[in-house]
């Protein structure tokens, strides 16, 4: 009899309810996978990636001469993230994403104006608005963008989120979902600012603030009757973290493509080891004879009632005493002006991580924008 093969990390976490999304705009990347992906999530650095694809040459050629002189760059930008992501659109069951442009995050009427630039790019590409989210920044313009662009029937995902407060302000705001990032996105390329831990989804400090976000939802469910944003794990930096979302009650998680080979290369994780998973991919691992496999399955649901509720009662991630800290509160209203970035200051975490988010995306759309403009100059 032949044996059927055991399913590969990423089936097993699909098959444990959290959907998987590509953080990918490769069409390459989400035609590689066991399953179609859900959604694709695309950020200024993605796009700047396919940009400068020489596979894509012929494509950001026609589109600077098709909007012609009178086009700026972002006009330029705006298209072609619309048209990256619909050759992508095929291998995927859910929606393409695009976020607004980070250097107008505290600035809600281009907020508005960029999401609705990329609702008609969108369209024209014959994107519908069922198959598209607008990614916009967790602050107080991010959030009353939403209400506006929500009325209009633009769905929109609250990005750069970091904390309960941000979360809350989502739900009132009405978005579709929201990404919390599980690690700073310096934590990718400084080794130091990397929670190293053995079990993340008790250790890692970002897993309170995750269950925070949980629980609140699910009680705010219960006692409005509205449905609440699906929470989206973003900014994993191993395929551990990543197995973590399911006991941390995610609904999707975003995969980095790094971690999606880790999850499609095999069924098992490797037992854990101080310092054994930075920058050392479970792929290169394969051949190492010191290595120890260990089955993954998720924890039974008592055992893990139990580890979550001791995560809801405080917050490490606080420089308040633990005595002290409470949660927040979902009774004030954090649409209001100034009100979230209030609470985003306040806490040095959000203003730190928020603000580091921002940069790094920022340099993306630089370099875009470099690029874009110097094509212009040759083409036109």
């Amino acid at each position: 009899m032949i044996s059927k093969p055991e399913p590969t990390l990423l089936e097993q976490l699909e098959a444990a309810g959290v959907k998987v999304d590509t953080d990918s705009m490769d069409p390459k990347v989400a035609q590689s996978l066991p399953f179609k992906p859900h959604d694709m999530t695309s950020n200024q650095l993605l796009v700047n990636e396919q940009l400068k694809n020489p596979e894509n040459k012929e494509l950001v050629e026609k589109t600077i001469k098709e909007l012609g002189k009178n086009a700026s760059w972002l006009d330029v930008h705006t298209v072609l993230t619309a048209r990256f992501a619909k050759r992508v659109q095929p291998y995927i069951t859910g929606r393409v994403l695009a976020q607004t442009t980070p250097s107008e995050a505290y600035d809600k009427e281009k907020i508005i104006a960029h999401a609705r630039a990329y609702d008609k790019a969108y369209q024209a590409e014959g994107i519908t608005r069922d198959k598209f989210c607008i990614k916009v920044p967790s602050t107080t313009a991010g959030v009353q963008a939403a209400v506006v662009l929500n009325k209009e029937g633009i769905r929109t995902l609250g990005t750069s989120l970091f904390s309960l407060p941000q979360a809350i302000a989502c739900s009132q705001a009405g978005m579709l979902s929201i990404s919390p990032y599980f690690n700073e996105v310096r934590a990718h390329v400084e080794n130091d600012l990397w929670p190293d831990v053995e079990d993340p989804a008790t250790q890692h400090p970002l897993s309170f603030r995750m269950r925070h976000i949980r629980d609140t939802y699910d009680r705010l469910a219960k006692e409005t009757g509205k449905t609440q944003p699906l929470i989206k794990g973003a900014s994993c930096v191993t395929a551990r973290e990543a197995m973590a979302h399911v006991e941390l009650g995610a609904d999707h998680i975003t995969i980095l493509s790094p971690i999606m080979e880790d999850l499609i290369s095999t069924s098992r994780l490797p037992e854990y080891r101080k310092g054994g998973e930075w920058n050392v991919r479970i792929r290169s691992e394969l051949d190492k004879p010191d290595l120890k496999w260990a089955s993954w399955s998720p924890i039974e649901p008592a055992v893990s009632k139990t580890r979550m509720q001791e995560l809801s009662k405080a917050d490490p991630l606080s420089k308040i005493m633990q005595k002290d800290w409470k949660i927040a509160s979902t009774d004030i209203d954090y649409l209001a002006d100034g009100v979230l970035d209030k609470y985003n200051e306040e806490d040095e975490i959000t203003r730190n991580r928020l603000r580091d988010a921002l940069v790094l995306f920022q340099g993306g759309e630089k370099e875009s924008r470099e690029e874009i403009e110097k094509l212009q100059k040759l083409y036109l």
